[in-house]
């Protein structure tokens, strides 16, 4: 199990492990799920597995899953950026304040 540290300036976040296969993927999030999709048909397109009526729509299926994964990974690096250090201490109620 890693143990955890504090992130300094200037550290690059992991990059994100694709699962194995399709199935392993279902297991986690839907990001899986599609990176999964996609290394599994570019794996098909570069080996030629893909019959030559099929190629156009397979490449816009290609395209398709790039763009979702793109737009996750863009959709959480802003909330962690609208996140970083932006939220004050919760304090609680004090009745006896007022």
């Amino acid at each position: 199990m890693a143990s955890l540290r504090v992130v300094k300036p200037g550290d690059e976040a992991p990059r994100k492990e694709v699962p194995a296969t399709i199935t392993e993927a279902i297991e986690g999030s839907a990001r899986d799920v599609l990176a999964s999709m996609r290394r599994a048909l570019a794996k098909k397109l570069d080996a030629g597995e893909v019959s030559s009526n099929a190629i156009a729509s397979a490449y816009k299926e290609l395209r398709e899953l790039d763009r979702q994964i793109r737009a996750l990974d863009a959709a959480e690096e802003q909330e962690a950026e609208r996140d970083d250090g932006n939220r004050r201490p919760r304090r609680s109620f004090n009745a006896s304040a007022i």
